[in-house]
């Protein structure tokens, strides 16, 4: 069967984008999580910096390696961009947290934006081949 999706480079940049913000997404969901956490520390990656680095053909970070056969199996499609310090909070409270409830809600609305933009032009994509199918067929 043929494939019409994986020749069309915006719908799978716009793929990309739907699982990096998805991503993020699962990380702001567990920094709020641990908003209490005494010691937890804050986990981000810059959306715009994976995003370019996935278009421009970089492959993801490498997966982790079984080295013990007991050793759960790393996903390669789970792996995120590394965390860079740029993106910590500048703040820290007295038991080590340096969760800002703030920050996050802010990440989160903007990665919500990421993630809308993403699904709108993939959608458009979409349609468009769907038109051109039905264009097809009733010819």
């Amino acid at each position: 069967m043929f494939d019409l999706t994986s020749g069309n480079g915006m719908i799978q940049a716009m793929d990309r984008g739907l699982t990096l913000a998805s991503r993020r997404q699962t990380l702001i969901a567990s920094n709020l999580a641990n908003l209490d956490t005494p010691g937890y520390r804050t986990r981000d990656f810059s959306f715009e910096g994976a995003m370019k680095a996935a278009l421009s053909g970089q492959s993801s970070p490498s997966s982790l390696q079984v080295t013990h056969t007991k050793h759960l199996q790393g996903s390669t499609s789970a792996s995120l961009p590394p965390t860079t310090d740029a993106l910590r909070p500048s703040s820290e409270r007295n038991d080590g947290n340096d969760v800002s409830l703030d920050r996050e809600n802010m990440l989160l609305s903007r990665t919500q934006g990421n993630y809308q933009m993403a699904s709108t032009f993939m959608q458009v994509e979409l349609r468009k081949l769907y038109s051109l199918i039905r264009e097809a067929v009733a010819h």
